[in-house]
């Protein structure tokens, strides 16, 4: 089985060669319509990016997006979902907006309204049964598992710990609340170091489980209520709660989870009603949830459309692998300049990433595509279709 992957490379030359006009014709010729009847309500699925990153989605990109789903009857909305840790810059609703409209993605500019999925505190969701390599229960973000269909609308880019990111990723950890991205990140629950503590009492309050109870004359996390992703270390002026880096999985096990989670998804909703733009332009070594942006690697690419999760990220990083690299970026620093060279897995030698660097010792960015072709998501075979 094939698979097919339109796509359109950026130049332009004349007026109708336009970016806009060219995302437009890619839905129109992938057939992306089929997968919503009129009146059905869209997610269109992105990522709102952090703070100081400059290299995210362009939001009048994502607005021709929304311009085609209304003209085929349907009623989009622009959505993402929160981060780990309530305190993060993306750990709650209020946060999330506030980034994106920092980035541009407002109704105004939009045409479409603005949702943060899964709650002001990202902890409404719909939980469902899945048969992943790992996971076996997904929470999904409430706004997204209550919509007729969803477009994934995903920025190409490099990722300090699975190697890779774009449509998979974005369906996978982007589409569930914090219950399900805590155990997809973590392998433990974070406890109190009695030692460190001076019981200032923080803690207590501030989980929204009431996990953390008072035992004698120091706090004391019960495992059983707590939910992990609510980064109560944050906090601890005294830092004796676990740190993030204490918890973590293993890069190999969290790029497995986040295929369990991407499975599950597309499960709740069935493939057909869901579809792929990869935006692959300001390729950057990470991803958009860094606070800081590089200078992106290799040449802008272009934008590729599919019905299928695993084609279109393998047609992706085929064409960042086969791209030449930039001099004076993280391609010159890490020895992959070369036309075909592995720059996704090169990245593992990043100066910038070696506190990512765990026992697994490289990023297994491909593995992500075998355990989904495994899991029944797509296939990695697919035929490339050139819409000028």
């Amino acid at each position: 089985m094939v698979s097919k992957v339109y796509f359109s490379h950026m130049r332009a030359k004349k007026s109708n060669q336009n970016f806009s006009t060219k995302i437009k014709d890619l839905f129109d010729a992938a057939g992306i319509q089929k997968i919503f009847t009129e009146g059905d309500l869209v997610a269109l699925k992105i990522h709102f990016g952090t703070g100081g990153n400059q290299r995210h989605l362009e939001p009048q990109h994502i607005r021709s997006i929304v311009d085609k789903v209304k003209e085929r009857g349907g009623q989009p909305f622009v959505t993402d979902t929160t981060g780990i840790g309530l305190s993060a810059p993306r750990g709650t609703a209020v946060g999330c907006l506030r980034n994106a409209t920092l980035h541009g993605f407002t109704q105004e500019v939009l045409g479409a309204p603005v949702i943060v999925a899964d709650g002001l505190k990202g902890l409404t969701g719909c939980k469902i049964k899945v048969n992943g390599v790992r996971m076996k229960e997904i929470e999904i973000a409430q706004a997204i598992a209550e919509s007729d269909a969803m477009i994934s609308i995903a920025h190409v880019k490099g990722h300090p710990r699975t190697g890779f990111g774009a449509s998979l990723k974005n369906v996978g950890i982007g589409c569930i609340s914090k219950v399900s991205k805590a155990p997809l990140h973590m392998s433990k629950k974070p406890k109190i170091d009695s030692e460190k503590c001076t019981n200032c009492g923080l803690c207590i309050p501030f989980c929204p489980v009431e996990a953390i109870q008072l035992h004698g004359k120091k706090p004391k996390i019960s495992s059983k209520k707590c939910i992990v992703g609510c980064g109560c270390w944050d906090i601890c002026p005294e830092n004796a709660i676990t740190k993030w880096g204490g918890l973590h999985h293993r890069n190999k096990e969290l790029i497995i989870r986040n295929v369990d989670a991407a499975a599950g998804v597309l499960k709740y909703f069935g493939k057909k009603k869901v579809a792929y733009f990869n935006f692959a332009y300001d390729i950057t070594p990470h991803c958009d949830c860094a606070d800081y942006g590089d200078v992106p690697m290799v040449p802008d690419i272009g934008l590729f459309v599919s019905n299928d999760p695993v084609a279109i990220d393998k047609a992706s990083t085929d064409a960042i692998n086969n791209s030449l690299g930039i001099k004076g970026t993280a391609t010159e620093e890490i020895d992959a300049m070369k036309i075909g060279e592995d720059k996704i897995g090169k990245l593992a030698d990043w100066d910038a990433f070696q506190i990512f660097k765990n026992i697994d010792g490289t990023r297994e960015w491909k593995l992500q595509f075998e355990i989904a072709e495994k899991l029944g998501l797509g296939t990695q075979k697919y035929k490339l279709i050139t819409v000028d």
